[in-house]
């Protein structure tokens, strides 16, 4: 497997000092050194791809993936922006952008989830995104290397919810949840999420089973009411929508932190 070397170091100044790759017979080795000085608050996590095998050959620039819109997209912006790495989009209509100061670089406007997609196929080299997108849609790849794990903005959590009335009225942990005994083969627990990798594999880690699962991308905190599900898997932030919706997070039931 290829191998990604990757150093990073702090200066006053931002700016990138080399970008190289030189062949071997076993290893392809890409040398990176940024030098940046941030003194606001940082986000989610820097991305690398390590399947540098998978990189077209008349490639030569470095490309950047940075979510496309959204508070992610204007946070991401701003944090750069403060690193003296202002992006520079002529044609806000475009995919495609530049960091001025340096010239080797390509910036890609992305949705999250596809920025770590093309990370594992080698069409991006670098990437800005949760660390719930890269556990959900990485799934473990070891090609995907965390060069930045805390970037200090963008934090919520994956967890599960349940309903605070009903049968759930006393249930208050994980455990209590798997011990309830209205979970069968033919009445399983119903879990709505988007989630549909990190969700079962929790469930199943957890010693829950019998569960399935509905896919839905917004408004989950409605399933339980509308009888669609018994529990939701869910990024919570203030956990204000949670709670507006008489659902409650529980003991032993958080999956994933993320920024």
């Amino acid at each position: 497997m290829a191998v990604l070397q990757t150093n990073f170091l702090q200066c006053p100044l931002a700016s990138i000092s080399s970008f190289s790759a030189s062949p071997s017979s076993a290893i392809n080795r890409v040398s990176v050194k940024f030098m940046v000085s941030c003194c606001s608050v940082a986000s989610p996590i820097t991305l690398v791809s390590g399947n540098v095998d998978n990189r077209p050959s008349e490639r030569n620039e470095v490309r950047l993936g940075l979510p496309s819109k959204g508070r992610m997209a204007t946070d991401t912006f701003e944090l750069l922006k403060d690193c003296q790495l202002s992006v520079r989009q002529v044609n806000p209509r475009q995919y495609v952008a530049e960091i001025p100061l340096l010239p080797n670089l390509e910036v890609w406007f992305q949705r999250p989830k596809d920025i770590v997609r093309k990370l594992v196929s080698g069409d991006l080299d670098l990437g800005i995104v949760g660390l719930d997108t890269v556990s959900e849609y990485g799934q473990g790849n070891e090609d995907l290397i965390l060069a930045h794990d805390a970037l200090e903005y963008g934090d919520c959590h994956l967890s599960l919810a349940i309903p605070k009335y009903g049968i759930f009225e006393n249930i208050n942990s994980l455990e209590e949840l798997a011990q309830m005994p209205q979970w069968t083969p033919g009445r399983p627990l119903r879990i709505a999420t988007g989630f549909t990798y990190l969700a079962p594999k929790f469930m199943k880690d957890n010693g829950l089973k019998h569960v399935t699962f509905s896919t839905a991308d917004g408004a989950l905190e409605a399933a339980p009411a509308m009888g669609i599900a018994d529990a939701i898997v869910d990024l919570v932030s203030s956990g204000t929508t949670l709670k507006e919706n008489n659902l409650k997070e529980i003991e032993g039931g958080l999956i994933v932190e993320s920024q």
